[in-house]
């Protein structure tokens, strides 16, 4: 009789048990994937509602999803962190994968979205090691620094771009702060002090941006940027040749007739090596005469190919050979041997482009006015941004990642830079629209 009370109570026991190891289980799956993929949303959301609805994105909107992105990084568990970062890739950079298309190789899409995915999954893993706050503050501001394969763009202040505050590591490293004393306040039960304290703070750091404000520089040369819309799989094709070439002199001719002072063409919107055609060097050079002109095409020299910017002013020609080439889709940032054997195996033989043998940017005065001149995933580096320039002339051909997140995401990334440079930036692009953006 005892035994069987002894054996009733455990199974009772057990029962009354049950719903608390639930409850921890529960708790343990929030910790590990809801609460990670929340703050993976609020990381990205700003790209894709300025991509979805920018003719309505007011400051309010990227300033909450900022600042909630913060409150949860800080609750990040390490291995949360591993899937906040994975999914953070995901949301960023799921693209990069896209322009295997043009190759033949669509299989290896999903495995490209992993790879992404595992490496900023790593790299969250490292920034949330420590539970520290202060910590993972500096690894925050710190991990732009970071460029996995000589790769960019995943600038954590980024989320403040179209915000109230200046996208900036101080004032990232300020928000955190305000971020982690309102927590530890909170913590403590001094509800109505945290608040006060996290409102007053928000609004002072807002007020320093509108106080540093920079006024926008335009040139006096009446400049017009194109938009042009020929896919990818159509660009390289022969039989179309002609065809974009006229196109082109038809943009030209037209801006002229509509008094422009200069016309800016996108990348290799000239699908071929202009260089070795003079007869259209020649006629490109005539109407530089009456209308300043620069276009994208490429350059040979010798067993050299490069990604080039021609530009036509008054009879004269300068070509400015791009600097930094895109990791995997203009060179194999990897040994030699192992690059070769991608390009043979992958890429049906093709050789990677060649950079420029300026170690700088491109630069050139047009009509006495200083130009930065970059193409494409140039005018996301700060090395062309390092003189401050007033003025930057971008030329890009985004029908690569069409359709994707990826061109909203490098104008954002443009617009970073403009605002903490003072540059005004004129964009020419193909499948992806055009813009002047001011700082």
């Amino acid at each position: 009789m005892k035994t069987w009370l002894k054996l009733n109570t455990k199974k009772t026991n057990s029962h009354k048990e049950s719903p608390k190891k639930e409850l921890k289980k529960s708790h343990a799956l929030y910790e590990k994937l809801f609460i990670p993929f929340i703050c993976a949303i609020f990381f990205s959301a700003f790209i894709y509602w300025e991509h979805f609805f920018k003719s309505y994105n007011p400051p309010l909107l990227s300033t909450i999803f900022a600042l909630i992105a913060l409150a949860f990084y800080f609750h990040l568990k390490k291995f949360g962190a591993f899937i906040c970062g994975g999914f953070v890739g995901i949301f960023w950079f799921y693209w990069i994968g896209l322009s295997f298309r043009y190759y033949d190789l669509s299989y290896l899409i999903p495995f490209i979205v992993l790879f992404v995915a595992l490496v900023y999954g790593i790299i969250f893993y490292f920034m949330c090691f420590f539970k520290n706050p202060l910590y993972r503050t500096l690894m925050l501001v710190l991990v732009s620094f970071l460029h996995p394969f000589g790769f960019n763009w995943f600038i954590p202040e980024l989320m403040l771009t179209t915000s109230y505050f200046e996208p900036s590591k101080t004032i990232l490293f300020c928000l955190c702060l305000i971020i982690m004393l309102t927590q530890k306040m909170f913590a403590e039960k001094y509800y109505k002090m945290g608040g006060v304290f996290f409102l007053s703070s928000l609004i002072l750091l807002g007020s320093s941006n509108l106080n540093l404000a920079k006024t926008p520089t335009l040139s006096h040369l009446k400049i017009k940027t194109l938009q042009t819309s020929i896919p990818q799989d159509q660009k390289w094709d022969k039989n179309n040749l002609a065809s974009h070439i006229q196109t082109n002199f038809n943009h030209i001719k037209l801006a002229k007739n509509e008094g422009y002072d200069m016309v800016i063409l996108p990348e290799t919107t000239f699908p071929l090596a202009l260089n070795l055609y003079p007869n259209l060097l020649e006629d490109l050079k005539a109407f530089s005469q009456d209308i300043i002109i620069l276009t994208g095409a490429l350059r040979n020299d010798k067993e050299q190919t490069f990604n080039s910017a021609y530009l036509f002013n008054k009879g004269q020609l300068q070509i400015f050979d791009k600097v930094i080439l895109v990791p995997f889709g203009e060179n194999i940032p990897l040994p030699t041997p192992i690059a070769k054997w991608i390009n043979t195996h992958f890429f049906k033989g093709g050789e990677d482009f060649s950079t420029a043998q300026n170690i700088s940017f491109n630069t050139a005065k047009i009509d006495n006015i200083p130009f930065n001149i970059a193409i494409c995933y140039e005018a996301t580096r700060e090395e062309f941004y390092k003189n401050s320039p007033p003025f930057l002339i971008a030329i890009s051909n985004n029908a690569w990642f069409y359709p994707s997140i990826e061109p909203t995401l490098q104008k954002l990334l443009m617009q970073y830079f403009a605002k903490n440079y003072g540059t005004s930036i004129y964009h020419s692009s193909n499948f992806s629209p055009s813009f002047l953006l001011t700082p």
